[in-house]
């Protein structure tokens, strides 16, 4: 029992959830690199996109209850505790609704990794990168996924959101297919 106590104030447990918020995360060979930290591909069991949990302090719950039982039988503090208690609740689900979405890296081990991402279509791009990364259909090239321009570097073509793929060189000569 001292043994778990001791593992979970190292955070090493292997039913923790590691929240972390990357700039970047890079695919190469076996490795998936974040920012300050590295995962081997193979010990990847579970990838998949979900927005967090969103909940309400029970504490806070039952205190509303509790005021408003206090307002049905006419008492003041009552309905003055229905209006703190219930502020305190919107306030709770209005930063639920600004969490954006995780991606959940689920190991073999049982350990967690959440990363967090803003946009849910972007979150889906990127997990589907991972996915095929994993999948050795891009064995040969280097992925970079910028988490904060929310864009994709295979080698060197970036893929935007739009799943298009910027590319920059320029074609000089009668073959020029830019169309006017």
């Amino acid at each position: 029992m001292e043994m778990v106590d001791m593992l979970g104030k190292l955070n090493l447990s292997p039913s923790t959830k590691n929240k972390i918020d990357p700039t970047q995360i890079s695919v190469e060979k076996n490795v998936i690199a974040f920012d300050d930290r590295t995962i081997q591909i193979s010990n990847v069991s579970q990838l998949f996109v979900a927005e967090p949990e969103s909940k309400i302090p029970w504490l806070a719950a039952l205190l509303f209850m509790f005021f408003t039982g206090g307002f049905v039988q006419g008492y003041f503090w009552g309905i003055l505790g229905m209006i703190i208690t219930g502020f305190y609740i919107f306030l709770v689900i209005m930063s639920n609704l600004n969490k954006g979405y995780y991606i959940y890296v689920n190991l073999n081990s049982g350990f967690t990794y959440l990363i967090h991402c803003e946009n849910a279509a972007f979150a889906e791009r990127a997990r589907g990168v991972i996915e095929n990364c994993i999948n050795d259909v891009y064995s040969k090239e280097k992925v970079v996924i910028n988490m904060k321009q929310e864009n994709i570097q295979i080698d060197n073509q970036v893929i935007n959101m739009d799943q298009s793929i910027n590319d920059s060189t320029v074609v000089s000569g009668d073959n020029n297919e830019v169309k006017k």
